[in-house]
């Protein structure tokens, strides 16, 4: 990744480097390409809609949209000129995780971080429509205005009681998503799947791996595994944003990373300095050994 994925680093270029069968369908669409154009490579790929459209190099869930037909197709387009961006098939797995990882100074990773997302869900209470009900949830009140445009018809319809409406799909903080603590899923299968991961990215020091999966034994079988976007230096540990998860140990497990980062920097540069070129070469191993930041 450019600048170890601090900024402006490619998703495409990091996902072109894995195997087929653990990404979806993606295209890049440069920014002077025609709309005949685009729809021509989305259908040539076939990806069908709804699909994901996302700027390959932006961060923290900016820009991204789903996509549901040629006339949203087509508005995407005429906005996002002057970028190149993704369309990406959308994956309708139910379980989407986090996963940061990072090599230790003899080449075996270490999984530090490891959280799972709950996408916004509305609950009815057999009185107040939906449109009430989100003005009311402090998680997305701000983007009221989205979602009277997005359920436009079923904004003033009311909700049964107990009745649940997951009204967003991408899971991002300012979208509405919480995050959760999912270090306890944390297992020899998982461990063995980041390892043959980041076995196909030469370059990857430390990182977070989004990804989605059908179950929990995906990890087992090595299928039923998407992988959404591979970011860099700026990712967080994540499982720090779980609402049950203490301030005091969310600033620890910040500093901890901030140290593990550093700590590879100044490993990186006496390897330069030393022109050893065998610093991360040798062979993978999955380790069980505590996590730092516990």
């Amino acid at each position: 990744m450019n600048f170890g994925g601090a900024f402006l680093s490619s998703k495409i270029e990091t996902l072109s480097q894995l195997p087929d069968q653990w990404i979806p369908k993606t295209i890049i669409i440069n920014n002077n390409e025609s709309f005949t154009s685009i729809n021509h490579k989305r259908q040539k790929k076939k990806i069908a809609f709804p699909f994901i459209a996302k700027p390959d190099a932006a961060e923290r869930g900016k820009g991204i949209r789903i996509l549901t037909n040629e006339i949203s197709l087509k508005s995407f387009f005429e906005n996002s000129k002057g970028q190149a961006y993704l369309l990406q098939e959308y994956i309708n797995y139910p379980i989407e995780v986090g996963i940061l990882a990072y090599k230790k100074p003899l080449g075996e990773i270490e999984i530090s971080s490891m959280d799972m997302k709950s996408f916004c869900t509305i609950t009815g209470d057999g009185k107040k429509t939906l449109g009430e009900l989100i003005a009311r949830n402090h998680r997305v009140a701000h983007r009221k205005s989205f979602f009277k445009d997005k359920y436009s018809e079923q904004w003033n319809s009311v909700l049964l009681k107990h009745e649940e409406k997951v009204i967003e799909t991408i899971g991002n903080h300012n979208r509405g998503t919480t995050f959760i603590d999912a270090r306890d899923k944390i297992n020899a299968h998982v461990l063995d799947w980041v390892v043959d991961c980041i076995s196909y990215l030469p370059q990857f020091d430390y990182g977070r791996i989004d990804l989605k999966i059908s179950n929990w034994d995906a990890f087992k079988r090595k299928d039923n595994i998407k992988i959404l976007e591979i970011n860099g230096v700026n990712s967080e540990p994540i499982h720090i944003y779980d609402p049950k998860y203490s301030i005091i140990k969310a600033y620890r497990d910040i500093f901890c990373h901030m140290r593990i980062m550093y700590d590879l920097s100044k490993s990186k540069t006496k390897e330069k300095k030393s022109k050893l070129t065998d610093f991360a070469i040798g062979s993978y191993k999955v380790i069980t050994q505590k996590n730092p930041c516990k």
